[in-house]
């Protein structure tokens, strides 16, 4: 027996912080996670890196930490992992999150269990076996090691979405983190609405993380998470893959929320299709949808039909522009890297940027998939095959793996021009002139929203900066020497003679400096003024302790 009474959660963030993201951002599933175990009768903390007091004896006064994984933190997760075994030996150590349902194996050699699935079901039945003794081999969707094997249990079905409200104030140092009204500004509030997608995209993991099954949340359950977090602050991310897989739920959410009149205003995910349809982006305006993440993806339909988007540039473009109509800011995001894309590229899509005023988020691709027909990447253009053959426990190349840096050979462009690229939409996107255009927007969502995003990408850029130049790029132009053409093309008869690659040195971590900080409230203050002239109501956050509009 193994009595378990109190449960930490440990967050960790990556090396880098490349979304230059306020402190006071936990990834969705960890606050809600410790929420359904407090209401278990546990008692929960959570231990979120930059804002907690991450001292390993805090931390280890406990009978059970979780621990999220994502895969640019797996190694500081292996070290503190470490840390906890010399502090407290015979303490079970339970990891999950994205990268544990893509690859359990890899961290079963530092933890007790892996939890597979979404664990809003999982992780409380395998607390209770734990705790009793009991043969986990009965828990499904997890996996560990027996004798040396290691088991896994059958899939679990995913489960319906949880009523439960992910509770923020379980975070250690939240209160002081979030204490004063300036404080409240560092707080971003994540909603969810719906599980899954029905699209199946080839370079995204969704289906994997949540299997084939689309979900919708309760809409009580919605409206009572945004009322209890508004306190903190009324901007929401919403952190569903698609926010109208189900229409006619979503319809009937955005009609409560219009009567409502909470006061929230939010972003969501959402293909271009969207664009099409003038009347729905009307409702989505009257409910408090301020801008709509687009998965824009690429500018060449060549990569388009490869990435499986059902989708081309044109029609695009023509959704995009209908929805900067309506009032609602977009946010695109663009995958770079495919068979199609060339040196122009980059070019494209900061001219496309500064033509249409949207705000851009760039990712290198990656592929999670590791054999079949959905291959994007072959595996003999990963970086990860060859890491692997050189030294199977060298784990350093994952500090790389936030979707800022190349980790494969492209077929039509060098490793290098390829990051060399990335970087220089970044520099060109975010410059003093660039971030001043978007003060006087005519959408006041997008003037306010634009300088802070300008602002973050002129942080990560710095970031980035500072490992690319600093030794990343020197690391791609050695490793490509030889296989590439004069056309940048890739020589793929030569790439098969490789048998092995240098393993790239850790990363050096680095929380980014709040310069442009000060700068970006100060040119938020025209959006503000603006705003309130027209009688809208305060987007500024309330104090902790008051209540939301009724």
């Amino acid at each position: 027996m193994h009595p378990i009474e109190r449960i930490h959660f440990v967050e960790l963030n990556a090396k880098l912080n490349t979304l230059a993201a306020k402190p006071i951002f936990p990834k969705y599933g960890t606050p809600l996670l410790a929420a359904i175990m407090k209401q278990q009768g546990y008692q929960v903390r959570i231990y979120l890196d930059g804002v907690s007091d991450m001292s390993i004896e805090r931390i280890a006064d406990c009978d059970l930490v979780c621990l999220p994984v994502y895969a640019p933190a797996l190694n500081k997760v292996k070290q503190i992992v470490a840390q906890l075994r010399r502090a407290r030996p015979d303490l079970p150590i339970v990891t999950g999150g994205p990268f544990v349902a893509l690859y359990p194996e890899a961290v079963l050699g530092c933890c007790d269990f892996a939890v597979r699935c979404e664990g809003d079901e999982a992780l409380p039945e395998l607390v209770r076996c734990i705790a009793a003794a009991g043969d986990p081999r009965q828990v499904s969707g997890i996996s560990f090691r027996s004798d040396g094997a290691v088991v896994h249990t059958p899939d679990r079905p995913p489960p319906m979405i949880p009523e439960t409200i992910p509770d923020l104030t379980l975070i250690e140092g939240f209160e002081r983190a979030a204490r004063g009204r300036r404080a409240q500004m560092n707080i971003v509030n994540t909603l969810q609405t719906s599980r899954g997608c029905r699209f199946r995209c080839r370079f995204c993991p969704t289906s994997k993380l949540f299997g084939d099954l689309y979900r919708n949340r309760d809409i009580d359950s919605i409206v009572a998470d945004i009322r209890a977090k508004l306190r903190f602050n009324p901007f929401f991310f919403v952190v569903d893959n698609s926010f109208l897989s189900n229409r006619e739920r979503t319809v009937a959410l955005l009609h409560r929320l219009a009567r409502e009149r909470l006061g929230a205003h939010l972003t969501v995910f959402e293909r271009h299709e969207i664009g099409r349809d003038p009347e729905l982006l009307q409702l989505m305006k009257q409910a408090g949808v301020r801008s709509i993440i687009v998965g824009i993806e690429s500018l060449d339909d060549e990569n388009l039909r490869s990435y499986s988007k059902q989708q081309k540039v044109d029609q695009v473009k023509a959704s995009i522009e209908s929805i900067l109509r309506s009032d609602i800011h977009v946010i695109g995001t663009f995958v770079v890297g495919g068979d199609g894309d060339r040196r122009d590229t980059f070019d494209k899509i900061v001219s496309f940027v500064r033509e249409t005023g949207i705000s851009p988020n760039l990712f290198v691709m990656h592929d999670v998939e590791q054999s079949g027909s959905r291959l994007l990447i072959p595996l003999e253009r990963r970086f990860k095959t060859y890491y692997d053959r050189t030294d199977p426990d060298n784990t350093d190349h994952y500090d790389y793996c936030t979707g800022n840096f190349v980790t494969y050979f492209p077929k039509n462009i060098r490793p290098s021009t390829l990051q060399r690229g990335v970087i220089d939409v970044y520099r060109q996107l975010s410059t003093h002139r660039q971030i001043l255009r978007r003060v006087w927007s005519k959408n006041i969502f997008a003037s306010l929203f634009g300088v802070q995003h300008g602002y973050a990408m002129r942080r990560m850029s710095r970031v980035l900066s500072r490992v690319v130049d600093g030794s990343y790029l020197d690391y791609l132009k050695q490793i490509e020497r030889g296989l590439y053409d004069n056309d940048e093309r890739l020589i793929e008869q030569r790439l098969g003679d490789l048998r092995t690659l240098p393993i790239p040195g850790p990363v050096e971590e680095r929380v980014e400096l709040r310069r442009y900080r000060l700068l970006g409230l100060l040119l938020m203050l025209p959006g503000l003024i603006r705003h309130r002239l027209r009688g809208g109501e305060d987007l500024l956050p309330r104090r902790l302790g008051e209540p939301g509009p009724a």
